[in-house]
Protein backbone atom coordinates (compact mmCIF):
# COMPACT_ATOMS: atom_id res chain seq x y z
CA UNK A 1 0.00 0.00 0.00
CA UNK A 2 1.15 3.88 -0.35
CA UNK A 3 2.50 3.56 3.26
CA UNK A 4 4.57 0.65 2.57
CA UNK A 5 6.19 2.27 -0.60
CA UNK A 6 6.68 5.64 1.17
CA UNK A 7 8.85 3.63 3.88
CA UNK A 8 10.50 1.70 1.40
CA UNK A 9 11.36 4.70 -0.72
CA UNK A 10 12.36 6.53 2.89
CA UNK A 11 14.60 3.72 3.32
CA UNK A 12 16.16 3.31 0.25
CA UNK A 13 16.29 -0.23 -0.04
CA UNK A 14 16.86 -1.13 -3.29
CA UNK A 15 14.41 -3.45 -5.88
CA UNK A 16 12.71 -1.44 -7.82
CA UNK A 17 11.36 -1.96 -7.55
CA UNK A 18 11.15 -1.56 -10.71
CA UNK A 19 8.76 0.23 -6.83
CA UNK A 20 8.06 1.95 -7.38
CA UNK A 21 11.89 -0.70 -10.89
CA UNK A 22 9.46 0.97 -8.11
CA UNK A 23 9.94 2.73 -7.61
CA UNK A 24 13.18 2.08 -8.37
CA UNK A 25 12.27 2.12 -8.69
CA UNK A 26 9.50 2.25 -6.80
CA UNK A 27 11.41 1.11 -7.70
CA UNK A 28 10.56 -2.45 -8.72
CA UNK A 29 9.50 -2.01 -11.32
CA UNK A 30 11.66 0.69 -10.12
CA UNK A 31 13.65 -1.31 -7.38
CA UNK A 32 14.35 -4.49 -9.62
CA UNK A 33 13.44 -1.90 -11.08
CA UNK A 34 15.00 -1.51 -13.36
CA UNK A 35 16.25 -0.96 -12.84
CA UNK A 36 21.33 0.99 -14.31
CA UNK A 37 19.53 -0.30 -11.70
CA UNK A 38 19.16 2.18 -8.99
CA UNK A 39 22.21 4.10 -9.35
CA UNK A 40 21.74 7.17 -12.11
CA UNK A 41 24.45 8.58 -14.49
CA UNK A 42 25.06 11.98 -16.00
CA UNK A 43 23.39 13.15 -19.22
CA UNK A 44 21.31 9.76 -19.22
CA UNK A 45 17.75 9.71 -19.40
CA UNK A 46 15.13 6.99 -17.81
CA UNK A 47 15.05 5.22 -21.21
CA UNK A 48 18.60 4.61 -20.77
CA UNK A 49 17.93 4.07 -17.09
CA UNK A 50 15.62 1.23 -17.28
CA UNK A 51 17.66 -0.28 -20.72
CA UNK A 52 14.71 0.82 -22.98
CA UNK A 53 15.04 1.01 -26.73
CA UNK A 54 13.52 3.15 -29.29
CA UNK A 55 11.32 5.95 -28.14
CA UNK A 56 9.32 5.09 -25.68
CA UNK A 57 6.08 6.93 -24.79
CA UNK A 58 4.24 4.62 -22.29
CA UNK A 59 4.32 1.50 -20.69
CA UNK A 60 1.84 -0.44 -18.56
CA UNK A 61 3.01 -2.83 -16.29
CA UNK A 62 1.19 -5.53 -14.17
CA UNK A 63 3.00 -7.83 -11.72
CA UNK A 64 1.57 -11.34 -10.81
CA UNK A 65 2.46 -14.14 -8.34
CA UNK A 66 4.11 -16.51 -10.66
CA UNK A 67 2.46 -20.56 -9.80
CA UNK A 68 3.67 -23.60 -11.56
CA UNK A 69 1.70 -26.08 -12.34
CA UNK A 70 2.62 -29.52 -14.45
CA UNK A 71 6.47 -27.72 -15.23
CA UNK A 72 5.20 -24.75 -16.62
CA UNK A 73 5.37 -21.21 -15.07
CA UNK A 74 1.57 -19.76 -15.09
CA UNK A 75 0.58 -15.96 -14.08
CA UNK A 76 -1.10 -16.41 -10.43
CA UNK A 77 -2.62 -13.79 -8.36
CA UNK A 78 -2.40 -10.29 -9.69
CA UNK A 79 -0.27 -8.08 -7.31
CA UNK A 80 -0.24 -4.42 -8.81
CA UNK A 81 0.03 -2.34 -12.00
CA UNK A 82 2.16 0.44 -12.76
CA UNK A 83 1.56 2.91 -15.75
CA UNK A 84 5.06 4.44 -16.37
CA UNK A 85 4.81 7.64 -19.14
CA UNK A 86 7.79 9.10 -20.67
CA UNK A 87 8.27 12.60 -22.83
CA UNK A 88 10.20 12.63 -26.21
CA UNK A 89 13.56 13.13 -24.53
CA UNK A 90 13.38 10.24 -22.50
CA UNK A 91 12.26 11.21 -19.09
CA UNK A 92 9.91 9.60 -16.85
CA UNK A 93 6.85 12.64 -16.12
CA UNK A 94 4.46 10.86 -14.42
CA UNK A 95 4.16 7.53 -13.00
CA UNK A 96 0.45 5.60 -11.49
CA UNK A 97 0.83 2.68 -9.30
CA UNK A 98 -2.66 0.51 -8.87
CA UNK A 99 -3.94 -2.00 -6.67
CA UNK A 100 -5.33 -5.22 -7.79
CA UNK A 101 -8.70 -4.33 -7.87
CA UNK A 102 -7.88 -1.57 -10.24
CA UNK A 103 -7.99 1.36 -7.69
CA UNK A 104 -5.07 4.21 -7.43
CA UNK A 105 -2.25 3.49 -4.76
CA UNK A 106 -0.27 6.10 -5.41
CA UNK A 107 0.72 8.88 -8.37
CA UNK A 108 4.36 10.03 -9.01
CA UNK A 109 5.17 13.39 -11.12
CA UNK A 110 8.70 14.45 -11.61
CA UNK A 111 10.40 17.84 -13.07
CA UNK A 112 12.94 18.39 -15.16
CA UNK A 113 16.08 21.60 -15.52
CA UNK A 114 16.85 22.51 -19.02
CA UNK A 115 19.82 20.21 -19.39
CA UNK A 116 17.27 17.02 -18.71
CA UNK A 117 18.07 16.39 -15.15
CA UNK A 118 15.25 15.14 -12.44
CA UNK A 119 15.29 18.36 -10.26
CA UNK A 120 11.90 17.15 -8.06
CA UNK A 121 9.88 13.95 -7.52
CA UNK A 122 6.74 14.38 -5.57
CA UNK A 123 4.62 11.09 -4.42
CA UNK A 124 0.57 11.56 -3.84
CA UNK A 125 -1.55 9.80 -2.00
CA UNK A 126 -4.77 8.33 -4.07
CA UNK A 127 -6.58 11.42 -2.70
CA UNK A 128 -4.52 13.71 -4.09
CA UNK A 129 -2.10 14.87 -0.82
CA UNK A 130 0.94 15.21 -1.18
CA UNK A 131 3.21 12.31 0.31
CA UNK A 132 6.76 12.71 -0.52
CA UNK A 133 8.52 15.06 -1.87
CA UNK A 134 12.08 15.03 -3.34
CA UNK A 135 14.64 17.20 -4.75
CA UNK A 136 17.81 16.54 -6.72
CA UNK A 137 20.96 18.89 -7.38
CA UNK A 138 24.19 18.63 -9.58
CA UNK A 139 27.24 19.26 -10.48
CA UNK A 140 28.44 21.33 -13.33
CA UNK A 141 29.27 17.71 -15.08
CA UNK A 142 25.44 16.59 -14.70
CA UNK A 143 26.43 14.13 -11.74
CA UNK A 144 23.71 14.03 -9.03
CA UNK A 145 25.77 15.56 -5.57
CA UNK A 146 22.50 15.60 -3.33
CA UNK A 147 18.99 14.33 -2.47
CA UNK A 148 16.67 15.51 -0.15
CA UNK A 149 12.82 14.36 1.15
CA UNK A 150 10.66 16.03 2.93
CA UNK A 151 7.48 15.39 4.24
CA UNK A 152 3.58 16.98 3.22
CA UNK A 153 4.73 19.66 5.53
CA UNK A 154 7.82 20.40 4.36
CA UNK A 155 10.14 18.84 7.31
CA UNK A 156 12.95 17.32 6.18
CA UNK A 157 12.60 13.16 6.22
CA UNK A 158 16.57 12.82 4.92
CA UNK A 159 18.73 14.19 3.01
CA UNK A 160 21.69 12.04 1.19
CA UNK A 161 25.39 13.07 -0.32
CA UNK A 162 26.67 10.77 -3.30
CA UNK A 163 29.85 10.57 -4.88
CA UNK A 164 30.51 9.74 -8.52
CA UNK A 165 33.20 8.13 -10.29
CA UNK A 166 34.77 9.81 -13.87
CA UNK A 167 32.08 8.14 -15.63
CA UNK A 168 29.41 9.38 -13.46
CA UNK A 169 28.78 6.38 -11.73
CA UNK A 170 27.87 6.52 -8.34
CA UNK A 171 29.90 5.27 -5.74
CA UNK A 172 29.25 5.99 -2.89
CA UNK A 173 25.71 7.54 -1.20
CA UNK A 174 25.31 8.38 2.43
CA UNK A 175 22.16 9.16 4.06
CA UNK A 176 21.54 11.46 6.97
CA UNK A 177 18.94 11.70 9.54
CA UNK A 178 17.26 15.20 9.21
CA UNK A 179 19.27 16.31 12.71
CA UNK A 180 22.24 15.75 10.65
CA UNK A 181 23.79 12.39 11.74
CA UNK A 182 24.64 9.09 9.67
CA UNK A 183 21.91 6.94 8.75
CA UNK A 184 23.07 4.36 6.15
CA UNK A 185 26.00 3.89 3.83
CA UNK A 186 25.97 2.81 0.10
CA UNK A 187 28.23 1.58 -2.30
CA UNK A 188 28.23 0.56 -6.20
CA UNK A 189 30.29 -0.79 -8.10
CA UNK A 190 30.42 -1.36 -12.20
CA UNK A 191 31.81 -3.09 -15.27
CA UNK A 192 32.57 -1.68 -17.99
CA UNK A 193 29.45 -1.11 -19.94
CA UNK A 194 28.16 0.70 -16.96
CA UNK A 195 26.15 -1.86 -15.65
CA UNK A 196 25.98 -1.86 -11.51
CA UNK A 197 27.40 -5.35 -10.50
CA UNK A 198 27.46 -4.81 -6.39
CA UNK A 199 25.67 -2.96 -3.99
CA UNK A 200 26.89 -2.65 -0.41
CA UNK A 201 24.74 -1.59 2.60
CA UNK A 202 26.61 -0.24 5.80
CA UNK A 203 25.51 0.78 9.06
CA UNK A 204 27.00 3.84 10.36
CA UNK A 205 29.36 2.68 12.44
CA UNK A 206 30.68 1.10 8.97
CA UNK A 207 30.09 -2.62 9.50
CA UNK A 208 28.45 -4.20 6.53
CA UNK A 209 24.44 -5.42 6.70
CA UNK A 210 23.94 -6.49 3.47
CA UNK A 211 25.43 -7.32 0.01
CA UNK A 212 24.26 -7.92 -3.48
CA UNK A 213 25.74 -8.83 -7.12
CA UNK A 214 24.44 -8.69 -10.36
CA UNK A 215 24.71 -10.42 -13.82
CA UNK A 216 23.67 -9.18 -16.97
CA UNK A 217 22.70 -11.26 -20.32
CA UNK A 218 23.97 -9.81 -23.68
CA UNK A 219 20.42 -6.92 -23.59
CA UNK A 220 22.03 -5.62 -20.57
CA UNK A 221 19.11 -6.77 -18.88
CA UNK A 222 19.57 -8.59 -15.20
CA UNK A 223 19.54 -12.53 -15.64
CA UNK A 224 20.89 -13.27 -11.77
CA UNK A 225 20.59 -11.64 -7.98
CA UNK A 226 22.36 -12.80 -5.85
CA UNK A 227 21.48 -11.25 -1.63
CA UNK A 228 24.77 -12.34 1.16
CA UNK A 229 24.38 -12.08 4.21
CA UNK A 230 27.27 -9.69 6.67
CA UNK A 231 29.36 -13.09 6.73
CA UNK A 232 29.20 -13.32 3.48
CA UNK A 233 27.22 -16.25 3.17
CA UNK A 234 24.37 -16.62 0.79
CA UNK A 235 21.36 -15.53 1.66
CA UNK A 236 19.34 -15.68 -1.60
CA UNK A 237 19.64 -16.18 -5.37
CA UNK A 238 17.33 -14.70 -7.95
CA UNK A 239 17.11 -15.54 -11.74
CA UNK A 240 15.01 -13.81 -14.23
CA UNK A 241 13.80 -15.12 -17.54
CA UNK A 242 12.60 -12.57 -20.63
CA UNK A 243 10.50 -12.43 -23.89
CA UNK A 244 11.07 -9.49 -25.87
CA UNK A 245 9.08 -7.47 -28.43
CA UNK A 246 10.47 -6.08 -32.14
CA UNK A 247 12.82 -3.22 -30.38
CA UNK A 248 13.99 -6.05 -27.97
CA UNK A 249 12.39 -4.36 -24.79
CA UNK A 250 11.45 -6.92 -22.64
CA UNK A 251 7.45 -7.44 -22.07
CA UNK A 252 7.49 -10.33 -19.90
CA UNK A 253 9.98 -11.08 -17.01
CA UNK A 254 9.75 -14.24 -14.67
CA UNK A 255 11.44 -13.88 -11.44
CA UNK A 256 12.79 -16.93 -9.48
CA UNK A 257 13.96 -17.39 -5.92
CA UNK A 258 16.82 -19.86 -5.24
CA UNK A 259 14.92 -21.86 -8.60
CA UNK A 260 11.44 -21.33 -7.43
CA UNK A 261 9.04 -19.61 -9.53
CA UNK A 262 8.28 -16.10 -7.33
CA UNK A 263 7.00 -13.57 -9.68
CA UNK A 264 5.64 -12.30 -13.57
CA UNK A 265 5.50 -9.33 -14.84
CA UNK A 266 3.72 -8.31 -17.85
CA UNK A 267 4.53 -5.01 -20.37
CA UNK A 268 2.64 -3.28 -22.86
CA UNK A 269 4.70 -0.87 -24.76
CA UNK A 270 3.88 2.11 -26.78
CA UNK A 271 5.95 4.12 -28.80
CA UNK A 272 6.62 7.74 -30.11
Amino acid sequence: NFRNVINLVQMKKIILISIISLLFVFCSSVSDQTPKQNARQKQKNDWIEMNLKGQVKLIRENTYKAVEKNGEVQKGERKDSIIYIFNDRGNKIEMNSYKPDGSLDWKSTYKYDSNGNKIEWNIYKPDGSLGVKYTSKYDSDGNIIEDMSYDPTGSLNWKSIYKNDSNGNIIEENMYKPEGTLDWKYTWKYDGNGNRIETNWYKPAGNLTSKQTYKYDDNANQMERSHYKPDGSLKAKYAYKYDYDKNFNWVKRIELENDVPLSIWEREIEYY
